[in-house]
């Protein structure tokens, strides 16, 4: 779900199909595990890599969004194998850990191929109990990051996006460290993996299933023939921006007049009042919700401004603008025209609006910009205004995981009307000089 804000002000407004991939059974002997990766309608992201993510990089439903192949990035799968009895965050994933999954010439692919454990409740004389048979649970997020050198503990940027993982002797739930960007170019929008309501009969004739929208946890060997999907979520919230001109009416659009450039030097977001920081718990325990621990900040302020906005509405500095600028037409606020801010989410949606745990959240956006009109009658041989205006919008519901949020600004722009009236002359008294008085 999508949704834009716009605020009017005299002056400012601040406005799939499902796919699934399986992955290459190898040749040898045994049951690979094997793996299907399916992306809901409207699931697009970016995660430790520029561009937004579908399966294949197609079927996007944003057209201001740029949509990067899955198969392109790959994505990292934690695996705990619990040896006779159900999953145990402090067993640790002792049988896969941050697994690269990557899209091969026509599969999926990964190295070392494991196999399912045998030891099922069918495998011992007289049988063992269904809880005791041994079991797989699977953790996976989207894209992968990684670190071949050090399997203890990853530490990539320090600054922003994906910071780090547990490391593999944790006895913990695996866990995915994050920092918000405030650099719209470099915004991580974090995924992770759940179930979409996997069900099926393991190799004993066993109906095992998993709720939509839980961890993949205490599978057992299924038939030759399943294939264990994800379906990854988003774990962030989207922030865009747009801008558009309101030139002599209210609402945005109305006709440009003349040479007159609109350009914008900066936009600022301040204290925005969400958490800078935290942790992913990749083992969720509300259906369809993010498992977010130890956040920390409680506020943020977002800059945009120099290379990272729009080329067309970029100020140059004093002189007459070569660029566009600001139009009747919306644009994008942001250089590449596609990107977006990502947030940890500070509100809770369960579907049930009576139930929702919203938090209302206000957004202080500042705006600097330029009105410059070339005119040779002018000494510079141009006028050129700067204006700064600042307003506070609201989000009444904050911000849920997995949607995404647009501010509009609108500039209101009025033209300098100029009329003229020529006066008539007025009958003033009229007095006789008699130069000579005639008798």
């Amino acid at each position: 779900m999508k949704k834009t804000i716009i605020i009017a002000a005299s002056v400012l407004a601040l406005a799939s199909c499902a796919k699934v991939e399986t992955i290459k059974q190898p040749t040898a002997g045994g049951r690979a595990i094997n793996f299907g990766v399916y992306l809901p309608k409207t699931a697009d992201t970016k995660a430790g890599t520029a561009g937004t993510i579908t399966v294949d990089g197609t079927n996007g439903v944003d057209p201001d969004v740029i949509y990067t192949s899955l198969k392109a990035v790959g994505f990292g799968v934690f695996c705990t194998y619990s040896n006779g009895g159900n999953y145990d965050a402090s067993i640790g994933p002792n049988f896969m850990y941050n697994q690269d999954v990557t899209y091969g010439t026509s599969s999926w692919e990964y190295a070392p191929v494991k196999y399912w454990p045998n030891e099922t409740i069918d495998d011992h004389n007289g049988g063992i109990a269904p809880a005791d048979a041994d079991k797989l649970s699977f953790f996976a997020y989207a894209p992968f990051v990684g670190d071949t050198a050090n399997k203890n503990e990853f530490i990539g940027s320090t600054t922003e996006g994906i910071t780090g993982y547990t490391a593999s002797t944790a006895t913990t739930d695996p866990k995915i460290d994050y920092k918000v960007s405030t650099d719209p170019s470099k915004a991580v929008d974090l995924l992770w993996a759940v179930s979409g309501g996997l069900a099926y009969t393991d190799v004993h004739n066993t109906n095992v299933s998993v709720s939509a929208g839980y961890p993949l946890i205490n599978l057992t060997k299924p038939s030759t023939s399943t294939v264990i999907p994800f379906m990854f979520k988003h774990a962030t919230s989207r922030l865009a921006f747009k801008i558009q001109g309101a030139f002599d009416q209210v609402p945005a659009g109305g006709t440009q007049f003349g040479p007159t450039t609109v350009t914008v030097e900066q936009v600022r977001i301040l204290d925005l009042a969400v958490n800078t920081a935290g942790t992913l718990n990749l083992n969720n325990t509300v259906a369809n919700q993010p498992n977010w621990e130890g956040k920390t900040g409680t506020t943020t302020t977002l800059i945009v401004n120099g290379d990272k906005l729009n080329s067309t509405i970029l100020d140059d500095g004093d002189g007459v603008q070569t660029e566009e600028g600001v139009t009747n037409v919306e644009k994008n606020l942001f250089a590449d025209n596609k990107t977006f801010f990502t947030l940890i989410p500070n509100a809770v949606d369960d579907g049930d609006p009576l139930t929702d745990d919203d938090v209302a959240t206000n957004v202080t956006v500042e705006i600097t910009y330029y009105v410059t009109t070339p005119d040779g009658a002018l000494h510079d041989q141009y006028s050129r205004i700067q204006n700064v205006i600042k307003k506070t919008i609201s989000f009444p519901t904050g911000f849920y995981a997995g949607k995404s949020y647009t501010i509009k600004i609108i500039l209101g722009l009025t033209s300098v009307k100029l009329e003229a009236d020529v006066e008539d002359w007025a009958v003033g008294t009229i007095e006789n000089v008699d130069l000579p008085q005639n008798k």
